[in-house]
C-alpha cells in the first residue's frame, strides 16, 4: 500500500519551491493543494518542470484544484487532478495545443458578463472548454481540437491514484534508484540569484579596496627626502642674556628676554620609631651645709654669698640651690693661710636637676659630699663644698623623641629623582609654548617639619621635607630673533642665508638666578649657506622624476650635489603634495 503526503501551496510560492517540496517528501503520493488562481502553475513550462521533477523523484503528484484553466495544462503533461482530497484523481481528458492552452489561461483571468453567457447553450459542455472567450462561437462553446499527447495516456483503471491509500509502494529497484539519484537533469537548474548578488557585492567591495589601495599607495605613502649639499659654513654666537619674568617684550639691545618661571613643589615624608627615654618620676629634694675654704695669705676675707640657682654636684648628679647661702665669721683654721667659714643658717635647700631615684643621696648619719664651681667675687682662691642628703626621688621612664630620631628620619627622606622633576618642568613649559632652559633648573631651600619635638613623649615621629624646584622658560621665537640678529651681523645677507640657527644644540652656561630673574650666556653654532628658498624649491620639484629634480636644484648657486631618496620602494617620482617632501641642507665638511 502507498502512503500519501499533503502539501499546501501558498499563492506566493515559486515553482522552484514547489519542486523542492515534492522532491523532499518521503511519500510516493503527493497531493498538492493549490490556492485559487495558482499563478505559478498557469504556465506550460512550469507544469512540465513539475511533471518532470515528479517523475525523476518517482513521485505521483495530484493537483487538488477546481481551476478550469489548469485542467488543459495538467492534461497536456499527464498530471493527475482532483477536486478535493476525497475525490478520485484522474488525468483530464480534454487537451488543446500549447498555444491554445496559454490563451485559456489568459481568458480565465478575465471576467465574463451575463449578457455574453448562455447557460442553456453550454449545458453539458466540460468546464475546461468554457475557460476562454477565444473558444466561443456565436455564444456557443466550441470544443478545441484534440491533439495527441506526446506520450501514451493510460486509462483510468490502469493509472488511477488513490489519495486515501496509506501504504508506501514496495516496488523499488535498488540499482535503478541509485542511478536515478545520481543523474541530474540540467534543464531543471534554476539560477541562484542570492549567489549572484553575493558575488556582485564582493566584486564591488574588491573594486573599492583596489581604488582606495591605489590612492593610498600613490598619494598617501609616497615620500621624498632630498639632501642638498652646499658650500655652507658655521657662525658662532655668544649672547649674555637676562631672563626677566617681569618683562613682557623682547629688548634686543640689552638682550632682556621675557621669561616664565615654572615651579614644581615637591614634598616627601619619613616616619621612624622614637628611641629616646625620659624619667617622668618625682624630683629628689634635700638640704646641704656649705663650707668655704679661703686662702688668707692676703688677710682674712669673709666669703661671698652664694646666690640661689647655683648648681652643685655629687657623683655626677647635679642639684640646684633654692635659696642664697650666707657665710659668717671664721670658725676654723685649716693651716697656713687657710681659713674655713660655715654657712649661716646652717643648711641650704637643694633640688635635683632631673627626676629619678638615683638622686636620692646620703642620709643624716652619713651625709653625701657635694662640690661647687661657684667663684668667689672677693677672693678667687675660695673653694666651696657641702655635705647633705636628698630623698623622695622616683622613677617613671617613658619613650620620647630624641634628636637622633629627627636626624635619622630627615636623612631617610627620598625626594623625587632630579630627572623626573626636570621632565615635569620641561613638559609644563613646552605645553605653555615656552623653550625650557634646562640649565636654569634649581632646587629651593628644603623646609623641614616634624610631628613632635625633641623630648616629647611619642612612639613614632614623622619628618616632612618640602622643596620647590624651579626652571626658566623663554619663547623660542625670541631666541631666534636674537641669534638671527647676531648671525646677520657676521655674514653678507645678500648672498648668504641662515640654513640652521642651531637652537637645538644651544648651550646655556654661567647661570645666576634669583627669585625674580636669571642671567646666563647662550652659545650657538648656526649654519649659513647659499640663499635657498626651500618652499619655492618644493613647489618646483613636485611631481618631477629624480633626474629632472637633481638638474633643477643644482642650478642654484652654491649647491654642490643633490641626493634623492624615495619611499616606499615602488615610488619613482617626487610626490605632488609638497608636505610629503623633506629638504635637508647639508653643510660642507
Amino acid at each position: 500500500m502507498n502512503n500519501k503526503d499533503t502539501i499546501y501551496i501558498d499563492v506566493d510560492d515559486e515553482i522552484t519551491s514547489i519542486i523542492d517540496k515534492v522532491q523532499n517528501t518521503q511519500e510516493s503520493i503527493v497531493a498538492l493543494v493549490l490556492p485559487k488562481r495558482a499563478a505559478m502553475l498557469q504556465s506550460s513550462v512550469n507544469m512540465k518542470l513539475l511533471k518532470r521533477a515528479a517523475d525523476k523523484a518517482k513521485k505521483n503528484v495530484v493537483l487538488i484544484t477546481t481551476e478550469a484553466g489548469l485542467l488543459p495544462l495538467a492534461s497536456s503533461v499527464g498530471l493527475f487532478v482532483a477536486k478535493n482530497l476525497q475525490s478520485k484523481p484522474e488525468i483530464p481528458k480534454a487537451t488543446v495545443p500549447i498555444g491554445a492552452i496559454d490563451e485559456l489561461i489568459k481568458a480565465d483571468d478575465q471576467e465574463s458578463t451575463t449578457a455574453d453567457f448562455d447557460s442553456k447553450a453550454v449545458a453539458g459542455v466540460a468546464v475546461g472548454e468554457l475557460a476562454t472567450d477565444d473558444l466561443m462561437t456565436n455564444n456557443h462553446p466550441a470544443k478545441p481540437e484534440l491533439t495527441p499527447l506526446p506520450y501514451k495516456r493510460a486509462s483510468n483503471e490502469e493509472e488511477s491514484v488513490m489519495l486515501d491509500n496509506s501504504e508506501k509502494t514496495e516496488e523499488k529497484e535498488a540499482d535503478n534508484t541509485k542511478e536515478d539519484k545520481k543523474a541530474k537533469d540540467k534543464n531543471l537548474k534554476v539560477p541562484n540569484f542570492d549567489k549572484f548578488r553575493k558575488g556582485l557585492i564582493i566584486a564591488v567591495v574588491l573594486i573599492i579596496l583596489l581604488v582606495v589601495g591605489f590612492i593610498f599607495a600613490n598619494r598617501i605613502l609616497p615620500k621624498a627626502v632630498i639632501t642638498i649639499s652646499t658650500n655652507t659654513s658655521s657662525v658662532n654666537s655668544s649672547l649674555a642674556l637676562t631672563l626677566s619674568p617681569s618683562t613682557s617684550t623682547l629688548n634686543t639691545n640689552q638682550l632682556i628676554v621675557p621669561t616664565k618661571i615654572q615651579q614644581s613643589p615637591q614634598t616627601a615624608s619619613k616616619q621612624v620609631p622614637t628611641t629616646g627615654t625620659k624619667n617622668e618620676g618625682q624630683v629628689a629634694t634635700g638640704t646641704v651645709s656649705f663650707v668655704a675654704t679661703v686662702n688668707s695669705s692676703s688677710g682674712a676675707i669673709t666669703p661671698s654669698t652664694i646666690p640661689a640657682g647655683i648648681g652643685i654636684s655629687s657623683g655626677g648628679l647635679t642639684f640646684i640651690t633654692q635659696q642664697p647661702t650666707v657665710f659668717s665669721g671664721r670658725v676654723h683654721n685649716c693651716g697656713t693661710n687657710c681659713d674655713q667659714y660655715y654657712s649661716n643658717p646652717t643648711t641650704t635647700t637643694i633640688t635635683a636637676q632631673s627626676p629619678g631615684s638615683k638622686y636620692n643621696l646620703g642620709s643624716n648619719s652619713q651625709p653625701a659630699p657635694f662640690t661647687s664651681t661657684y667663684q668667689d667675687s672677693n677672693n678667687s682662691g675660695t673653694v666651696y663644698s657641702a655635705t647633705g642628703s636628698t630623698t623622695q626621688g622616683t622613677d617613671n621612664l617613658v619613650t620620647v623623641v630624641s634628636q637622633t630620631d629627627i636626624t635619622n628620619a630627615a636623612q631617610a627622606i627620598a625626594m623625587p629623582p632630579t630627572a623626573s622633576v626636570k621632565s615635569t618642568l620641561t613638559s609644563a613649559l613646552e605645553t605653555a609654548g615656552y623653550y625650557p632652559v634646562q640649565t636654569s633648573y634649581s632646587a629651593g631651600t628644603p623646609a623641614i617639619t616634624q610631628s613632635a619635638n625633641v623630648g616629647d613623649q611619642a612612639t613614632t615621629v614623622t619628618v616632612t621635607e618640602a622643596v620647590t624646584y624651579t626652571m626658566f622658560g623663554v619663547h623660542e621665537s625670541d631666541l631666534s630673533t636674537l641669534v638671527t640678529a647676531s648671525v646677520d651681523q657676521q655674514i653678507n645677507t645678500k648672498k648668504q642665508s641662515i640654513q640652521d640657527l642651531g637652537l637645538g644644540k644651544a648651550t646655556f652656561t654661567g647661570v645666576t638666578q634669583s627669585p625674580t630673574q636669571a642671567t646666563l650666556t647662550m652659545q650657538t653654532s648656526s649654519t649659513v649657506g647659499p640663499l635657498l628658498n626651500i618652499a619655492q624649491i618644493k613647489s618646483q620639484i613636485a611631481g618631477l622624476k629624480k633626474g629632472d629634480l637633481e638638474t633643477l636644484i643644482e642650478q642654484n648657486p652654491g649647491v654642490t650635489s643633490v641626493s634623492v631618496k624615495y619611499s616606499p620602494f615602488w615610488v619613482s617620482s617626487t610626490p605632488k603634495n609638497t608636505s610629503k617632501i623633506t629638504i635637508k641642507v647639508k653643510k660642507a665638511s
